[in-house]
């Protein structure tokens, strides 16, 4: 037991310590500006009782080197705030509870909150924004070693070192225990501690471990609600385990079960007990708790349904395939084989297991996956959102690895297969260093690795989540010249922290200046979907070469250009006035004939505005090469193609790009009819030169 105790331990400090070591090198989470305000404006409201933030000194400006896990800022340290970032006078206390419903439960908000007031705020140890961290690498450390407590305490400890590496070395584990610290990470980790604590006091009847599961229970409730489905792991659990002793049916210990009061009423308390710690989590749900619960299950029932489904993966019965193929093509082989092995031993096995938990084990993986699997279910961005099976995964890898090796008789040939096992471990850690930080857009060689899923079009390869912005502004703040500007080609601010740009860099969307070529840089994350989803991805994307890329194996998993006549391919450089320009106004549409087919750059068209005409509400431009079949372009108006102009038209000027397409005739059809754009009565158009 010490043994285990101390391998237990020793597994969890590693992982921690390498975690630690390693959070510089991650970005933050997409959904960190949904969860670290609001964390931060309830614990202030717990600590202090205020409602915003007038106890606390205004937030002062700095920059925090993104390289660097210490507090390292072009200011002096002592002048630096205590107060983080993300607490904000704009999302206070009085806001949540107005309109904090249509999201996750706070609890882990509110705890990662708390790692930043003490590393960041009190200690001054860990910078503003890896502080909250800490607190997701924490509960991944520990996952770790309770997995190998676990399984080498039911299966040996060869079992359970192999489960723990394979909890750990499991890509999307790793990188998303390092920024995905908010939902995902520590609802695993809940519900790993849920399920031991539940399984310790059933097995060892002892009520305590029980109420420790009602609080394990509470906390991955407070956290998201995917654990209530854990009561179709631990409900058949129960029923097997109690009415079967060995593969004999037996009473007995129902009968022992049912008489011990402590014990049934520690099983009842655990709903309770979760509900209490969702609920004094939870302010907002404190004005009108029913009904504020309907609405947050309402927001479940949305994403757990309603989100487009990919017509590829739908099998027989409308059963959604999809999650079940990304966790074939995204689990390391090694992990995969033997979790497979472990999965098939489990019904033989679990009649004749005294405590029957390899089904339980097998349960744990399978429930959180047919819930995305069943008919009219769905689930996006990978598999992300049901993490728990994974250390599920893990410890059925445990037991396939211990019932592998127990296969063989000769000693020689159990030290040959148990070293194989750890040299395919070994090779898949030495294949995700080439990799990191992004090991969460991993794809097995059964794929291709990430360039086949890419060229399979899998939906959401290559997407990181926000992981690697990090690598490209440490590339911005070493390369950009001094007062550069720089943008993203469509994502929002918040994505990137403010602090972690360097303070002469005007970063702001506002910026994207497009065809003007205004020298602004542009960063984003290149997945599925991303190279077509806006204007300013198909300009930067077929227009200009990219000055850095993040790459995995060939795949680009994020780009930044520079808009810049230097950075253009060679067939965009040039922009010229096109010769013919015969513009016909009528009502509720202008016609523009070229005399010749040309490569369309983009047309600036002026118009005058007086108190006759009406503001455009709705309108849309094609283009033809014979005035008879024409072509839509995507982009509608009114129409934000390039932010520097504002939205257009604006009050008097009509700009519209395009990108290269061909044509001799443009068609702007608008409503209503008597809009101020029919006022036009010339403008310019502007084309691309044959190469």
């Amino acid at each position: 037991m010490i043994n285990r105790r101390f391998t237990s331990i020793f597994l969890g400090v590693v992982f921690f310590v390498i975690g630690v070591i390693t959070l510089p090198h991650y970005g933050i989470n997409w959904d960190t500006i949904n969860h670290l305000p609001r964390g931060q404006a309830y614990l202030n409201y717990y600590l202090s009782g205020k409602h915003d933030y007038s106890n606390l000194l205004n937030w002062k400006y700095y920059w925090q080197k993104p390289e660097s896990l210490g507090i390292d800022t072009n200011i002096p340290k002592n002048e630096i705030p205590s107060r983080s970032f993300y607490q904000s006078n704009a999302a206070t206390f009085n806001w949540y509870m107005e309109y904090d419903g249509g999201g996750h439960p706070p609890l882990s908000d509110i705890l990662s909150s708390v790692f930043n007031g003490v590393l960041f705020g009190k200690l001054r140890l860990i910078n503003d924004i890896d502080s909250y961290r800490i607190y997701g690498v924490l509960l991944a450390a520990i996952s770790v070693g309770l997995i190998y407590f676990w399984a080498s305490g039911i299966y040996g400890s060869f079992a359970g070192l192999i489960s723990a590496i394979a909890l750990a070395s499991y890509p999307l584990f790793w990188a998303e225990s390092h920024f995905n610290t908010e939902k995902d990470v520590p609802e695993t980790a809940f519900w790993i501690l849920f399920m031991f604590s539940f399984w310790k006091g059933t097995v060892e009847r002892k009520w305590k471990w029980l109420l420790t599961a009602g609080l394990f229970f509470g906390f991955a409730l407070g956290t998201k609600f995917n654990i209530l489905f854990s009561a179709f792991v631990v409900i058949p659990w129960l029923l097997f385990y109690l009415v079967f002793d060995r593969k004999t049916f037996s009473l007995r210990k129902l009968k022992k079960f049912l008489t011990d009061k402590k014990l049934l009423l520690s099983l009842m308390a655990i709903p309770i007990i979760g509900a209490v710690i969702l609920i004094a989590s939870w302010p907002y749900l404190w004005l009108d708790i029913l009904e504020r619960l309907k609405g947050v299950m309402s927001f479940y029932g949305e994403i757990g349904l309603t989100t487009n489904r990919d017509s590829r993966f739908l099998g027989p019965l409308g059963i959604n395939t999809f999650p079940l193929l990304w966790i074939f093509y995204t689990t390391p082989i090694i992990t995969l084989t033997l979790s497979i092995i472990g999965i098939l031993a489990v019904l033989p096995r679990f009649i004749f297991e005294k405590n029957k938990t390899s089904i339980l084990f097998l349960l744990w993986f399978a429930v959180p996956v047919i819930r995305v699997v069943w008919p009219g279910m769905t689930i996006y961005g990978g598999v992300r959102q049901i993490m728990e099976y994974i250390p599920a995964m893990a410890l059925l890898a445990g037991l396939g690895a211990k019932l592998l090796v127990d296969f063989f008789k000769l000693k020689s040939a159990r030290v040959i297969l148990t070293s194989l096992i750890f040299l395919s471990f070994a090779l898949l850690v030495a294949n995700l260093s080439r990799i990191h930080p992004n090991e969460n857009v991993y794809f097995n060689f059964l794929t291709g690795g990430l360039e086949g899923a890419k060229k399979r079009q899998i939906p959401s390869w290559g997407n990181s989540f926000g992981a690697a912005y990090r690598q490209g502004i440490s590339w911005i703040n070493k390369n950009a010249e001094p007062g550069s500007k720089l943008v993203y080609a469509y994502e929002l601010m918040p994505n990137i922290p403010g602090l972690w740009v360097r303070p002469d860099i005007i970063f702001h969307n506002s910026q994207r200046s497009g065809f003007l070529r205004d020298g602004e840089y542009a960063i984003t994350l290149t997945y599925y979907g991303t190279a077509d989803r806006s204007y300013y991805d198909r300009y930067l994307e077929n227009t200009l070469e990219p000055v850095y890329e993040t790459k995995v194996g060939n795949v680009s998993i994020l780009k930044i250009w520079k808009n810049d006549l230097e950075h253009s391919k060679t067939q965009y450089k040039k922009q010229v006035t096109a010769i013919g320009e015969n513009f016909g106004v009528f009502p509720g549409k202008i016609e523009i004939d070229l005399e010749k087919e040309v490569n369309l750059s983009y047309l600036d068209i002026a118009f005058e505005k007086n108190n006759l005409c009406q503001k455009l509400i709705s309108g849309k431009v094609s283009l033809s090469g014979d005035n008879k079949n024409w072509s839509y372009q995507r982009d509608l108006l009114p129409t934000g193609q390039i932010s520097i102009f504002g939205v257009q038209p604006s009050e008097n000027r009509l700009v519209y790009s395009f990108l290269g397409e061909r044509a001799k005739y443009i068609k702007i059809e608008y409503s209503p009819t008597n809009a101020c754009l029919g006022k036009a009565r010339s403008g310019k158009v502007f084309q691309l030169p044959d190469l």
